[in-house]
């Protein structure tokens, strides 16, 4: 279903390299931004690799431009800091949004609000627990050749995994690292950290600890809550949202509807057109996505550190 009826589309494409995909939607195919930037555009979808997405925004947000990023918004404290002074000294910043898709899930939504409701009282502790065995992640390609691979592209699971800690900021609020550190898994033969274990402090006081990696071979998205009234789990292959108290232990939501990913793809997309229809910022705006990936880059730094 098409959000916009007859969208013409524009593609950014080394070598101006033509598919199905582009052919379907009858996009004009240029070789670099600037080419895409000469032509008068209503909004940009930035799905380049991650080291290039803070390049494209920052085009945009000298152009005016409303973007749709995906994650991260930036992989380096370089790209961060050009980012924010542009943001600063720009007179009208565009609609933005950040491709978090995982901010769209009914039971993860439900899960905030039940924490923000004081439902399990106030949160203590939180974990963070998202891995999958990188081979199977994108069974089409070498996964060794894949952006995952690499960290000079964004590869890693701290920046590939940020979902994770954007839940934790989304839901917790603002977090300060605390302590990371990372293993390379030499069966993987790639260069980037393949599991990572983080330490944060929300501005609550709230201990966080979040763990990803590219190793299980079983699918994992995990997140549970201890409060002082209780402790909410939320488990994404399981789709069970689940509240355990004192007294007992209920089942709040199950099934495909609360946990169907695929779903979120849409919604993020109409939300973003709903964004651009009212010039009104919706949900999820550059300043968060920065903020986010300032997170990670510090948690990365700290993991350098204990090299």
């Amino acid at each position: 279903m098409l959000l916009i009826p007859d969208i013409s589309w524009v593609f950014v494409r080394d070598c101006v390299r033509n598919d199905v995909f582009a052919e379907s939607l009858k996009a004009e195919l240029v070789p670099n931004l600037q080419a895409a930037l000469d032509i008068p555009l209503d909004a940009l979808i930035i799905a380049n690799p991650s080291s290039l997405h803070a390049e494209f925004v920052l085009s945009a947000l000298q152009f005016g431009l409303p973007m749709y990023i995906e994650k991260p918004v930036a992989i380096s404290l370089l790209q961060i800091e050009s980012l924010q002074q542009c943001l600063s000294a720009a007179s009208k910043v565009p609609v933005t949004q950040v491709g978090c898709n995982l901010r769209f899930l009914p039971s993860l939504q439900r899960l905030k609000q039940l924490i923000c409701a004081g439902v399990i009282g106030r949160v203590v502790r939180a974990s963070f627990d998202a891995g999958q065995w990188l081979p199977d992640w994108r069974p089409q390609q070498d996964h060794r050749e894949s952006y995952s691979a690499d960290p000079a592209r964004g590869g890693g699971v701290l920046f590939d995994l940020i979902h994770e800690i954007d839940a934790a900021y989304w839901i917790l609020g603002e977090l300060t690292p605390l302590a990371c550190a990372v293993e390379n898994v030499p069966r993987l033969e790639i260069k980037s950290e393949s599991v990572a274990t983080a330490l944060l402090r929300a501005h609550s006081g709230a201990l966080v600890q979040i763990g990803l990696d590219y190793v299980s071979r079983s699918p994992l998205r995990r997140y549970q809550f201890v409060g002082e009234t209780g402790t909410l789990v939320w488990d994404l292959s399981a789709k069970v949202l689940s509240l355990h108290t004192a007294d007992r232990s209920q089942i709040l939501d199950s099934g495909d509807s609360g946990f169907d990913v695929s779903s979120t793809y849409y919604s993020a997309m109409k939300a973003f057109v709903e964004s651009l229809l009212t010039q009104q910022q919706q949900v999820h705006p550059l300043s968060e996505g920065l903020a986010v990936s300032a997170i990670t880059v510090g948690l990365k730094r700290m993991a350098l550190v204990q090299c």
